[in-house]
Parts: C-alpha cells; structure tokens; sequence
C-alpha cells in the first residue's frame, strides 16, 4: 500500500480522511488538501478497488481511517466494499461544460466517457457549437479500455473523462482531458471531513452505548430483520454460554432455539415478561421489536436471571425504608422444666416446621415474643427476616402505613418513593404482630385480605404485592369474648386461630420460679457490670415462690434487678438487707396479690398474727419445697422453733 505519509495512530482531534487516487486524481489530492490540514489528517493513498478495499477495512478495524473520498468507478466499488463512509467526487455540469470546451480547442472530434451515466449538458454544449460527438458511460475497467479503444478506431482525437479514462487515452495515443475540476474535489473534501466528523461523533456513541451495555446484568441481544445477531453484551454472552465472536452473524434461534422471535419478527409484537428456560437457567426474557417509519428493521432481546430478580425483590422487600428486627431467641431460651412450659416448647417446635398461622395467648410478660423469635428460628424460614410490630402502639393511620406501606404521593407528607410495608419487609419470612387484640376493626378487614390472598395493596397504590409470610399473632386479651361483643371480626378470628399456644402465667409453672429467679438474678448482674456476682439470697427466692407475679417474666426480671441494685458490692445480714428489700421490692412483702390466687403471702412470723402463726408456718415450709432452713430465714426464727410450732401447733 502506497501512502503519502507513514501510517500513525489517529489524532484524538483531527479525524483521519483517505484520499484514493490513481495518477491524475492522486496529483489534485496532493495540490489540494494541505488547504485542509487544520480540519483532518488527509494520506493520499494511490490505490484502487480490491487493493484499495483490502487496505482500508484493515485500517478501519485499527481505528486508523474515518472516511475516503474517491471518483468514478474505483469510488463506487470502494462504497459497495469497505466499511466506512465513502464520499465521491460529483462532476457538475459546469465541470463538464468546462472539460469540453478545453477538448474542443484541442480537436473537433472529441467525445465524453463517464462513469454510470451521461449528462444532459452535453447537449447544450453541442447546440452551441454546432458539434456532434459520442457520449458514453462505463462501469469497469474493463469497459472504459474497450470504449477508448473503440474511439480510437473511429477516429476520435481528444478523450474527456474522469483520470482513469484520461489515462487510458493518453496510453492509446490519444488526447485526454481531465473532467473534475478542483472545485468539485474541494467540495468532496469538505464532504469527507463532515462525514468523518459525523462518523466519530457515532463512533462515540456507540462506544458510549457500549460500555453502558457491558456494565448491565441485564443481557442484551439486537438481531436485524431476518434474526442475525448483530451485537450482544457480555451479560448475555454469560447467559447464552457463547462468545461474542461466535455469536455475530448468526441467526439467534440458532444459538438459542428456545428464545423465539416469531412475535417481534413476525407479527412486529411486543413480549414482555416471559418466562423461558434457556441452558438449564429461567429467564426473564423482552422481545421488542425494532421499527423506524413503519420499516421493520429487527428486535432486541433483554434477559434476566430469574435468581439474580429473586436476590433483587428480597433485597427491596427488607431494605427500602424498613429494617427488619433480628432474632434474639431460641425456643430452649423460655427457661423452666414445668410440665405446662415444656408442653408449650414441644408444640412450638411442631408448629414451626408449617407456615401456618399461629395465635399465641398469654398475660402480658408471659415471653410470647421470645416464643415466636425461638418458632421463626426452628423454622425453614430462620434465614429470612423477622419483623415484629405491636399493634397497640400506634394509631390507626400509621399502623396502616406501618403495616402495608404506602407509595409516593399516597397522602400529605408521604415520603418521597413511597415506602416498604412490613408484610413486604418480612417476604418469605415471618411477621409477629403482637397485641392483635388491639387492632382498630378497620385494620382487621385489610389484615384478613392479606391472609386470604396473601397479596398487601399498599396505601395509594392500583395493583396489590404479592408476599409470602408466615403470620404469628399474640394476644393477652379473650379474643373469642372480643369476638361476641363486636370488638374483633370473627372472620379473622377463624383465620387466626389455626394453630393455637396459650402460655402460662409464671403462677401456673409450678416448680419453675426459683430456677428463673436464680437465672434472671444473674442476668441483672451481667447487664449492671457488678464484679463479683452472687447467689440469689435463700430468702429471696424463696418470696419470689411465694409472689404471684401478675406482671409475670417481666416483671420479674424488673424486680431482680432492683435487688441486685441493693445487695451489689455489699455483704448486709439478712435482717438489714430484708429491711432495705420492704422498702426497694415491697411486691415481696406486702400483700403480693397472691391471696387473689389462693397463695399466701411469705411475711416474718412476728407480722403474723398469733392465732394464725402455725398455718402461716406450714405455708411458708410448703412455698420453701420442705426446705427447714428456707422457712426458718424467711420466718425470722430458729430450727428449734420452727420444730416446735410444727409439732405442738401452739404459740
């Protein structure tokens, strides 16, 4: 390849023309683009057809030319061949009209050879100078020799043609004159450095669409018309299993027969949203077709992995605007070997392989969250969120918007992108609403419609969101009492109550209060910091039996706290510490509610009146568990008294 300068990377600037030119064509170039050495970096290449073609495809594919000017036939092979923008020098009809008067002073017997067509100027021309010559065309180069060479034998002495025509004459002995005037090779210069200027400015956004596509986990496919790939990102080059260089050019049902274009290519139909299994993967698959002035030009194909969506809608579920809580507990945290709370764990564990509703009654402090954290955690579900809500503690607008989130604009004030419901925050995990008795009726019906469809409509939204959840209700109050005065739906109630646990009260778990106390106590040191921690005083504890507890764990875990309060960092007698206890803990010795529930009170035996002295002694023995010693602290007296009240019943 001959080039008038060495062959250099582009200027990131200037674009990169080439000029093809064989002999008379190659000379204007030269005298004619250092006029435009400012706009583009022009090489004078003298070069044509196959060759020439070879050449500039090689430097297209280096980035290395943006666009050729060429004439006559070599120009037009270039357009059909190479893949950039080829500009050809037009002859005007002054270029003609110029060309033939210049013939003309050379020879009467003159004639035009072009290339594709004739001009009509000729006819002007030879009206006014009262001439008649041959006008002729040809395609190739074979046919311009065969005519030069037939003028010739008709005796014709001047040529006027494009160079290569020119050229061909002059080797034939003839006269040739050369038909582009610089003013036409001016102007297909011009040409050229606007289109390379256009061609880069594509060139960019292509590259710019490019890279956007690259950096998308969507995968993209583009076919034309007849379903050839012509380009795919690297996505769906994954998702296909096939590289990008095996891909272009081939028909797409061809690499991939079970995505079909029959709709797009076909009927010129959208499909949207589809669902395909595509090599051992489901994708999420939009087959758009491509149109430009009612002209069907091809499709594109976007794909989704239908886990990577999964990974996506969870993530929005528990992450926009909402933080679902964690779990804390596992069922073997409901401490205590009563027969009525290891019934209450056996049915936990069985509940929590199902994803069936499930009510959980039970006082106030009884551990009922602590039971639904330990049944989400059995359950399959224990690697998806736990949400929790107490639904008696908001009103009713937002509970609603808690519950079932809201989208932008639902009302006054509505954050801005709306916001996550809790139903679809706990997506294939668990939501706990607690205190369900206290729900506004108003709430039951939209919470009933959730367990019905299991679809939430978020508030100011048209279309409802599916979710999968497991529900888990508690309540302290009589829910089947609520239902007969009105107070709670029984549509609900029926929904709710599918599986049932109904927790004790800390007075009903015989046998579990002194192992609790003595577990809490310590928990109470723990979260205080104290250095050295104790045992639970005998005498303590054995009160703690005694009391009824109506705000039951709670309540008993507040309480311990205060006496470590007071007996931290300190070694008080018995007597000085029970006196500082009446005052801190009176729950533990004054009327402790426990008479409401059959049980007497563990006061000293010096606040007991004398009549009664030998029943409060045996009550006192019995809350001990037999324990002599246990009695004797809690009573104020000796093991000698103790024996002799017992056995003779007198003061």
């Amino acid at each position: 390849m001959a080039l008038a300068a060495p062959l250099l990377p582009r200027s990131p600037a200037r674009p990169v023309i080439w000029a093809m030119g064989i002999s008379r064509v190659s000379r204007a170039f030269a005298e004619l683009t250092p006029a435009y050495a400012g706009q583009a970096d022009f090489r004078i290449v003298d070069e044509g057809f196959e060759t020439a073609a070879r050449s500039i495809n090689e430097a297209a594919r280096q980035g290395l030319v943006d666009a050729v000017v060429a004439g006559g036939s070599n120009g037009a092979y270039l357009r059909q061949h190479v893949d950039v923008p080829v500009i050809l020098i037009k002859v005007t009809g002054f270029d003609v009209m110029h060309a033939l008067t210049t013939a003309r002073q050379l020879s009467s017997r003159l004639a035009l050879v072009t290339h594709a067509s004739t001009f009509p100027e000729t006819e002007a021309f030879k009206q006014a100078f009262g001439l008649d010559f041959p006008s002729h065309s040809y395609i190739t180069v074979e046919d311009a020799a065969a005519r030069v060479q037939g003028l010739k034998r008709a005796g014709l002495e001047v040529i006027v043609g494009p160079g290569m025509v020119s050229d061909l004459a002059e080797q034939q002995g003839l006269a040739g004159v050369f038909l582009y005037s610089a003013n036409s090779i001016r102007m297909a210069l011009e040409d050229a450095i606007e289109a390379a200027r256009l061609a880069r400015i594509e060139q960019r956004r292509r590259e710019y669409l490019n890279t956007v596509l690259s950096h998308l986990n969507e995968g993209v496919v583009a076919v034309d018309a007849e379903g050839r790939i012509q380009s795919l990102n690297p996505t769906m080059e994954r998702l296909l299993g096939l590289r990008g260089d095996q891909a272009i050019g081939r028909l797409l049902e061809e690499v991939a027969p079970a995505i079909s274009l029959e709709g797009p290519l076909r009927h010129g139909q959208k499909e949207l949203e589809t669902i395909q299994k595509v090599n051992d993967k489901v994708l999420i698959l939009n087959r758009i077709p491509i149109q430009s002035g009612g002209e069907l030009l091809g499709a594109v194909v976007t794909a989704q992995d239908s886990k990577a969506i999964q990974r996506v809608d969870r993530s929005l579920r528990t992450g926009t605007g909402v933080r679902p809580v964690g779990t804390r507990y596992e069922l073997d945290d409901l401490l205590g070997r009563s027969p009525a709370i290891e019934r209450v764990r056996e049915l936990a564990r069985l509940y929590a392989q199902v994803s069936s509703t499930v009510l959980i009654e039970g006082e106030s402090g009884t551990g009922k969250e602590v039971l639904a954290q330990g049944m989400h955690r059995a359950s399959p579900r224990r690697d998806f969120p736990f949400v929790a809500i107490n639904c008696a503690a908001f009103p009713e607008p937002l509970l609603e918007s808690e519950l079932f989130g809201y989208v932008e604009g639902a009302f006054s004030g509505a954050r801005k992108g709306g916001k996550t419901g809790l139903f679809e925050a706990a997506h294939n995990g668990t939501i706990f609403l607690d205190e369900i008795g206290d729900m506004p009726l108003a709430l039951q019906v939209r919470l009933l419609r959730v367990l019905q469809e299991r679809q939430v409509l978020p508030v100011g939204a048209l279309e409802p969101v599916a979710v999968n959840v497991r529900v888990i209700a508690a309540t302290h109050r009589d829910l089947r009492a609520m239902v007969d005065t009105g107070e709670f739906r029984r549509d609900l109630f029926y929904r709710l109550n599918i599986l049932r646990i109904t927790v004790p009260p800390l007075r009903e778990r015989e046998g579990d209060i002194e192992e609790l106390a003595e577990v809490l106590y310590a928990r109470a040191q723990r979260r205080l910091g104290i250095p050295r921690p104790v045992r639970l005083p005998a005498f303590v504890k054995a009160r703690c039996a005694g009391y009824a507890w109506p705000g039951n764990l709670r309540e008993m875990e507040n309480v311990l706290e205060r006496v470590a309060v007071s007996h931290a960092g300190r070694k008080p007698g018995r007597k000085e510490l029970e006196l500082e206890l009446a005052v801190t803990v009176p729950e533990l010795y004054a009327g402790s509610g426990r008479e409401n529930a059959g049980c007497p009170p563990l006061a000293p035996l010096e606040d007991v009146a004398r009549a009664s002295e030998t029943a409060h002694v045996r009550r006192v023995l019995e809350a001990c568990g037999g324990d002599r010693a246990a009695a004797c602290e809690i009573l104020g007296i000796s093991p000698a008294t103790l024996w002799r009240k017992l056995k003779n019943g007198t003061a």
